[in-house]
């Protein structure tokens, strides 16, 4: 990687930071009635798309358990969600999203697609089908290395 390459690479990941920032301060703006936050409707939609478990849930976002916990028993005095005893080990709960929570998780989808709307407005629908792809490619795992040469005597 040449220096200027470097360079790049620290500007992007500085506006990839500096759009995250104003993406989730807009959607929690946009949320704040509901009373709920980005992170909850993070939760919410995984808990829909069929993440079981908090342990499960800190693992997909990776963060700490004490701030899922919150998250979570917000989610359920809410009506959001419900934490039902695992029937395979008794030290879980599995997590579901009830009825109410599925309505407020459509009326949350329904801001987070304005102020996604808002917030792209100057990149095109091919645009941003290339960032999706390019930032899904920067997450993917790095190949191993391959040794040249093959196994090295001893």
């Amino acid at each position: 990687m040449s220096d200027d390459s470097g360079q790049v690479s620290i500007e992007v990941g500085l506006l990839l930071h500096q759009v995250y920032t104003l993406a989730t301060q807009r959607l929690n703006d946009a949320l704040r009635p509901m009373n709920l936050t980005s992170r909850h409707v993070t939760v919410m939609f995984l808990i829909r798309d069929g993440v079981q478990t908090q342990r499960d849930l800190v693992a997909r976002l990776n963060t700490d358990k004490t701030g899922m916990v919150r998250v979570v028993d917000d989610l359920e005095r809410l009506g959001y969600v419900t934490r039902t005893p695992s029937t395979l080990d008794r030290r879980v709960t599995i997590l579901t999203l009830t009825s109410d929570g599925a309505d407020a998780l459509r009326t949350a989808q329904q801001h987070t697609k304005r102020v996604s709307a808002e917030l792209f407005h100057a990149v095109s629908p091919d645009e941003l089908g290339t960032l999706k792809s390019i930032l899904q490619r920067t997450l993917a795992p790095s190949p191993a290395p391959q040794s040249v040469g093959g196994p090295h005597p001893a």
